[in-house]
């Protein structure tokens, strides 16, 4: 009878909330002064203590000095490490502690928190039953009416505490249209659905253990709704990876326009850890990653926070104390050894060759290099086909328009960065055996889209290929290249496209290559301003490259492609 009471409650609640929400949202807070935020604590307490202390919203006994802070959590602060327990009962305890000295704390659900409720424990680990006297125990304290499982299921799944809004995964295009309230309401409905279809079944010991695959196989059909919904949609605000990891020619627009709809100016996530460990934004200020991997034995990570205040946006780091945060480049790699697109110029150009190989693929022939430098070893591709070694500045000629370049290579990697695409692999000029080519960055991992469809690939990634594509189709369009191909559209271990071979591209013609007539081209606001970056003063770095009729051809494109 207990749980059907809280249920029936519930259920009336978020249906008659909606009402009151039109008047004042208790997911909005204005007047915060400062605010310090941090992600993904999984079970790390030991590391959170010292992080809130640090911040300065713990004293020496672990008790609230942070005032009128608002401390924010955007959720997993259980799974993975054993003291989920000790880190749940610290911020109850803030929370109290925090509202009585004029502060709060806000405590969201992430993902994990979400799967505990859901009776998904595949993450669980031991010592964490140990900290609870077992399974059952646990289980028990999770559920709708016991002391953490109660909890949670008041907290909210997106707050905006000043003008920066707070939720675990990302934003993506399910959200658009939707106010705060909504979010939290449907979400809030969703979650309630499925948590009372479990124990429904715990109740009739039909749940099979745990339970999450009982609930999945349920042939309810307002449950299989939920299990669709916000809180376990991939791209639900607990899931979605796109906010973190997607081109921000593609992702930009998409959070603008949430951000838009719920008044904020940044959304602040966690969920994805960071590639250096670190703090950093993205989408020109939009997005800024939490997750730095704070359960350093699971993530190799550190605790940090965010802070918002009178002097801006900074973040907290307990080894550097308060720094700048940086902003990414725009494409999340893997990068090999973590070095950044210069590091990996320098590599390609200084490294030793300590082997070739002959790859036996191409018209061009290329070959794989292993380089080796300050004791790391890098792969890549080594070109050096040129019909037209002798193209100058002088007449234009059909054999000119017609050359196989291996030069252009490098100049379509110096001109992808002038917009800041990204999407072409880092490139330098350099000799091998006295002979002049292109050495490009191998992509380790890669597969091209004719190995794809060979082997009938299934799309594992989180950034979703067609609006991969408009890029592609748009940058091919500005350097007019007429040898796209299966063998030359490549995608990583996260199925992100890279582009390769543009040894035929930089023809002078205008419009759209014939390959590409009859696609439809889309050029989102982003890419535009992208496309604004090629000017006569941007593009004198290819002169050396290209002839003053391709730099024309060039201008005139990005105008032309600027107008749709």
């Amino acid at each position: 009878m207990r749980l059907c009471k809280w249920l029936l409650v519930s259920l009336t609640l978020v249906a008659v909330c909606g009402a009151a929400f039109a008047h004042a949202s208790p997911y909005r807070f204005e007047g915060a002064e400062r605010v310090v935020a941090f992600g993904d604590v999984h079970g790390a307490y030991d590391e959170l203590v010292a992080l809130l202390r640090g911040v300065g919203v713990l004293d020496s006994d672990g008790r609230w000095q942070g005032g009128r802070t608002h401390l924010v959590s955007t959720g997993d602060l259980i799974h993975r490490g054993d003291n989920d327990r000790q880190v749940l009962e610290l911020l109850m305890r803030l929370e109290r502690e925090a509202a009585a000295a004029g502060g709060a704390v806000h405590v969201l659900l992430g993902n994990h928190e979400v799967m505990t409720l859901s009776g998904d424990l595949r993450y669980v680990s031991e010592g964490s039953y140990a900290s609870f006297g077992g399974r059952d125990a646990r289980r028990a304290a999770f559920a709708p009416d016991g002391d953490f499982g109660s909890w949670l299921l008041q907290k909210p799944f997106a707050v905006v505490v000043k003008d920066t809004l707070f939720t675990h995964g990302g934003v993506s295009r399910l959200l658009e249209g939707l106010s705060l309230d909504e979010m939290n309401e449907q979400a809030r409905a969703d979650l309630v659905r499925v948590v009372s279809a479990l124990h429904a079944l715990h109740a009739a010991g039909e749940s099979g253990g745990d339970g999450f695959g009982a609930v999945r196989a349920s042939a309810d059909p307002t449950v299989q709704a939920a299990l669709r919904g916000l809180p376990y949609h991939p791209d639900g605000l607990l899931w979605y990876r796109g906010s973190s990891l997607c081109h921000p020619y593609t992702e930009g627009r998409v959070a603008a326009a949430v951000l838009e709809q719920v008044g904020a100016r940044r959304v602040a996530v966690g969920h994805t850890v960071t590639p250096g460990r670190s703090i950093t934004s993205r989408l020109d200020g939009r997005v800024y990653r939490m997750d730095t991997g704070m359960n350093t034995r699971a993530y190799g990570g550190r605790p940090t926070a965010l802070v918002i205040d009178a002097n801006g946006v900074s973040a907290y780091d307990l080894e550097r104390g308060s720094v700048p945060v940086d902003a990414e480049p725009n494409r999340v790699w893997d990068r090999p050894h973590g070095l950044s697109d210069a590091e990996i110029e320098s590599f390609l150009r200084d490294g030793e060759i300590v082997q070739v190989e002959e790859l036996g693929e191409g018209v061009t022939r290329p070959l794989r290099l292993t380089l080796t430098h300050g004791g790391r070893t890098l792969r890549a591709l080594y070109k050096s086909e040129d019909t037209n070694p002798e193209m100058g500045r002088g007449r234009w000629s059909r054999q000119a328009e017609n050359a196989d370049r291996f030069v252009y290579d490098y100049t379509a990697y110096r001109l992808d960065r002038i917009i800041g695409l990204e999407m072409v692999p880092v490139s330098v000029l350099r000799e091998l055996d006295g002979k002049p080519g292109v050495v490009t960055v191998w992509l380790e991992g890669a597969f091209n889209e004719n190995r794809r469809q060979e082997r009938q690939l299934e799309f594992d990634g989180h950034c979703e290929l067609s609006p991969q594509y408009d890029l592609m189709n748009v940058f091919d369009i500005l350097v007019h290249n007429v040898d796209r191909n299966l063998g030359n559209i490549m995608y990583d271990a996260d199925w992100q496209v890279w582009l390769i071979d543009h040894s035929r591209a930089f023809k002078t013609a205008r419009g759209v290559p014939a390959a590409l007539a009859r696609d439809s081209i889309v050029v989102t606001p982003e890419m535009a301003d992208a496309l604004a970056l090629v000017t006569p003063a941007s593009l004198q770095e290819l002169d050396p490259y290209l002839h003053p009729r391709q730099i024309q051809a060039l201008l005139s494109r990005a105008r032309e492609l600027r107008r749709r």
